[in-house]
């Protein structure tokens, strides 16, 4: 088990990719933190893991209120006494953009996305010191990588990449390593089942990548563990696209898509 005996706070861990992320923290040893609002889910989940063998505990917390993050910590030395890893996994979208940005909406998406995970960066830090071997895994966008319509989702996600970049500055010396995931089309979460109804089921965004389809809930996963664990003791600071090859190679990728369409139109054709 690559996370035994390490304790983990998942914040946004009651669906989606916070979820996926406890879940496999757990499955490999560790003692699960689930952060989150919604007690119903967290509790279930908790349950869930435990009657498969593993160690999880929901603790409720919003992630844009910093006596929520004290609390937190204070959760984690009581109930696991300490704490090893911290996953910035909690988020929010809404469609703020130019030519008329709302502010109010503006203003949430920037204390969720951002000011939240500095807030738990700063809290956890002095217990992830005392660790000695600890890890902070963010978790970003693609859009924080690419310009998108979406300004403040877009403005968020590029922001958390640089705060994860500043904290593995700033607490190298503690023995904190800082990496961040840019997730892209990730099924199963909330987000892209809001996309893909709109388009109808149609994978669209899956489509544009090299790898032809969206990604699972358990492949960013994956590399969430990957970062937590001591596969990864010497990497900190980085970036790592989690998107079938739409960053890196993501015209070719459009193209690809584009090809075998005009292929099969003129297959279609011939026949």
């Amino acid at each position: 088990m690559r996370l035994a005996n390490r304790v983990a706070l998942v914040t946004g861990a009651t669906s989606g990719i916070g979820e996926a992320i406890a879940r496999l923290y757990a499955t490999e040893g560790a003692k699960v933190l689930i952060g989150g609002r919604k007690a119903d889910l967290g509790n279930a989940i908790a349950d869930d893991i435990k009657q498969q063998g593993g160690e999880a505990t929901f603790i409720p917390l919003e992630v844009t209120d910093k006596a929520a993050w004290e609390a937190a910590v204070k959760s984690a030395q009581e109930i696991y006494g300490g704490l090893d890893i911290l996953v910035n996994n909690a988020g929010t979208d809404n469609p703020v953009g130019f030519p008329k940005v709302d502010l109010d909406k503006w203003n949430r998406i920037m204390a969720v996305n951002v000011t939240g995970p500095m807030m738990g960066i700063e809290v956890c830090a002095p217990l992830l010191k005392v660790s000695g071997n600890s890890a902070i895994v963010n978790i970003s966008s693609l859009a924080g990588m690419y310009g998108t319509p979406g300004a403040a989702y877009s403005t968020s996600k590029w922001a958390m990449r640089g705060l994860s970049k500043n904290a593995a500055y700033a607490y190298a010396d503690w023995g904190i390593r800082s990496n961040v995931i840019e997730p892209g089309f990730i099924g199963g979460t909330n987000m892209t089942k809001a996309i893909m109804k709109m388009t109808h089921g149609q994978d669209i965004m899956g489509e544009m990548t090299l790898m032809g389809r969206s990604g699972k809930t358990s492949e960013l996963a994956g590399a969430a563990l990957f970062l937590a664990s001591e596969d990864s003791s010497y990497v900190t600071g980085i970036d790592v696209p989690v998107d079938g090859g739409l960053y890196s190679a993501g015209y070719y990728g459009t193209v690809k898509t584009q090809l075998s369409k005009y292929i099969a139109a003129a297959q279609k054709k011939m026949n």
